[in-house]
């Protein structure tokens, strides 16, 4: 009756086993890893993917091949892998025939059974966790809670869902979404899938889902200040930090977001901001764990593996760049252009070439941010000197005006100028 399923670009593969393994010490449930990525011959040739790793072309029929096309090149790597977790829990109810389905980001570890989830599934059609559960006048969050607003209520890295009519109400309502509007944008308010289900308390009756309050669900570093860990008896608690006399729950799972997987795997707790391992204590014994877990894994025989709808079919980089440009022709009423990897003639690919739009340089522009440049204040700071120059020549007037219109060539659907003659600029 019972299924657990996670989604992974090949990289990933060694990581979602990390998962499973964590699984399998305290339950015997099915566990699948769904991978949204291209297989080459030459990686089944060297490692023999075990059956419950599958590979989500060949397995989600729900989709068709133009429209897998689309979406794997107009969203990201984590937009696309998202928009497909829909036509993954169809897959297991209508498919595979399971009863109860769980799902878990790659990047989360389980600690202790999971038998209270599934037993709530009994009674709710739908399982959600916030992001945050204390209301702190003076908050002291590791993330501002007014990301909370842009991000979504709630965390979906975790979500779990029984298969009723209601169910599967809400997973035809969120595809549908998802092939067109998984995309992390702020302008629109959208962040990838997780944001829509912002709106299920107002589209579903109340007692067809449930808002977990238990602390032990989703620990992660967006709530690790108002949770903190007990080891008892070799067994992980959690409680309220603000309320040293608050119920002590079993930790059930830990959420890894943001972490540096390579270095943890050498036995290094560390994350990609913020030093949060030092900042709270009590949280050792976690990374401790799960760095354990990574250095006996097969995480690095798959991490340096190239995700494979980052290329085109010559091997050339996709760039966000044209992704972006991408979504907004879609939006023209005359667009063919089907099949965006491809490099032939009349092609997407031909009109980026054609329009010196294509990226070869050995660090793509994707990967150039503040942090990668020499001297980056420094550099900064001359930028900074040329826009008070600016100022200064055409006026504190003109000047407003011209930084509020400049934003829209701050958006990177806004530049098919560069590759159509349409005027399709959309005025924000």
């Amino acid at each position: 009756m019972n299924a657990i399923f996670t989604i992974v670009a090949k990289n990933y593969i060694g990581l979602a086993q990390v998962l499973e393994q964590s699984i399998r010490k305290v339950s015997s449930v099915p566990f699948y890893i769904i991978v949204a990525d291209e297989i080459e011959e030459e990686l089944s040739a060297e490692f023999t993917l075990p059956n419950n790793v599958l590979i989500a072309k060949n397995t989600l029929t729900s989709i068709d091949e133009k429209r897998w096309q689309e979406i794997s090149y107009k969203y990201d790597l984590v937009e696309f892998c998202t928009s497909i977790k829909p036509a993954c829990f169809d897959y297991f109810f209508n498919s595979k025939n399971f009863e109860n389905v769980i799902y878990f980001d790659p990047d989360i570890f389980v600690l202790n059974t999971l038998d209270t989830i599934f037993e709530s599934l009994n009674h709710k059609d739908i399982i959600l966790t916030p992001h945050i559960l204390n209301p702190q006048i003076t908050f002291n969050g590791n993330y501002q809670d007014y990301q909370f607003l842009l991000n979504g209520t709630f965390n979906l890295g975790f979500i779990a869902l029984k298969k009723t009519e209601q169910s599967q109400l809400l997973i035809k309502w969120w595809h549908n979404r998802l092939m067109n509007h998984c995309f992390f944008d702020k302008d629109n308010g959208t962040a990838s899938d997780q944001k829509w289900i912002n709106l299920l308390p107002a589209l579903f009756d109340d007692d067809i889902f449930l808002i977990s309050r238990h602390r032990g669900m989703n620990l992660a570093p967006w709530n690790f200040h108002e949770r903190k860990i007990e080891l008892i008896n070799d067994k992980f608690f959690v409680y309220d930090r603000d309320n040293k006399h608050s119920l002590k729950e079993p930790l059930l799972f830990v959420h890894f977001s943001g972490y540096d997987y390579t270095n943890i795997g050498d036995g290094i707790s560390s994350h990609k901001t913020t030093n949060l391992n030092k900042a709270f204590t009590d949280l050792m014994p976690l990374f401790d764990a799960y760095s354990l877990a990574l250095s006996k894994s097969n995480f690095k025989h798959y991490a340096n593996l190239k995700y494979s709808y980052n290329f085109y079919n010559d091997g050339i980089s996709v760039l966000s760049l044209h992704r972006r440009m991408y979504r907004r022709l879609i939006e023209l009423d005359d667009f063919n252009y089907f099949f965006p990897f491809k490099v032939e003639n009349n092609s997407y690919y031909s009109l980026l070439k054609n329009h010196g739009m294509l990226d070869k340089s050995a660090v793509l522009a994707d990967k150039i941010t503040n942090k990668t440049i020499n001297n980056f204040n420094k550099k900064l700071h001359y930028v900074n000197l040329l826009f008070i120059l600016l100022k200064n020549i055409v006026g504190i007037r003109r000047y407003s005006i011209l930084i509020r219109f400049l934003k829209r060539y701050c958006v990177e659907e806004n530049q098919v100028f560069l590759i159509t003659k349409k005027q399709v600029m959309k005025l924000k």
